[in-house]
């Protein structure tokens, strides 16, 4: 065999072995978001469990786990600069590996949300103080129920590429800003009837708001899965 031909075969065998290599690192980075993804829902089930259980124990744990979302998002960040700097990713791969940043990004932030939740959620069922009325927490009940829809569809976007589930949460995000606004008329009839609400329902409308935004962010990573799978950019125009 020629030293041509051999270091033919050589060459080939790098590129096949460079490009496994690449591959396995593509589905390690998506395998970390998932397990990501998983977190934040833990989290919030947790912290939904915790205001139906009026348990501040359960809740004050939720922060504690705040850490590891954000040990997460290092590890993915890790692995993005590495494919980076070995494979110089181009094209369909470069806008995978952007877009799983830019969605570990996302969903650290969701997290902080979950646990700034977590810690009113405490404060609501501070021992020094009476436990809210129900009537005041039907309404954050509503919300949460909604962003954990989202975070199911999310995942599932993410795990089978499924663009429909993506752009669902598009209108789910809107149904989250009408929620939130209801609830807010909600919280301030209470206080209207009975001024003594006027603390609990504050903070019942600072959780709502800080769901509210987890939406936000689910949105935000419906619109990279988009680019994601498709190459398409629809930030500025999902709103129409």
């Amino acid at each position: 065999m020629s030293a041509t031909m051999n270091a033919s075969l050589t060459e080939n065998n790098l590129r096949q072995h460079t490009l496994k290599s690449f591959d396995v690192e593509l589905n390690q980075m998506q395998a970390q978001v998932a397990g990501m993804v998983g977190l934040v829902m833990y989290q919030l089930d947790q912290t939904m469990q915790a205001l139906h259980d009026a348990d501040m124990a359960m809740a004050l744990k939720v922060v504690e786990r705040d850490f590891k979302l954000d040990q997460y998002e290092t590890q993915i960040d890790n692995t993005v600069i590495q494919v980076l700097a070995r494979h110089c990713p181009v094209a369909n791969d470069l806008r995978i590996v952007i877009s799983v940043s830019k969605i570990a990004y996302e969903l650290e932030k969701m997290g902080d949300e979950i646990t700034c939740f977590a810690k009113l959620v405490s404060k609501l069922f501070d021992p020094a103080s009476s436990n809210p009325n129900p009537k005041l927490l039907a309404d954050i009940v509503k919300i949460g129920d909604l962003v954990r829809t989202m975070l199911t569809k999310l995942l599932l976007a993410l795990d089978k590429h499924e663009l429909a589930q993506a752009y669902l949460l598009l209108q789910y995000d809107r149904e989250c800003e009408i929620e939130l606004e209801e609830g807010i008329r909600h919280q301030l009839s209470f206080i209207l009837h009975d001024a003594r609400l006027i603390h609990r329902a504050m903070d019942v409308m600072q959780i709502m708001k800080t769901l509210e935004r987890c939406g936000e962010h689910s949105k935000n990573i419906a619109e990279y899965i988009v680019f994601m799978l498709e190459g398409v950019d629809i930030r500025h125009f999902s709103a129409g």
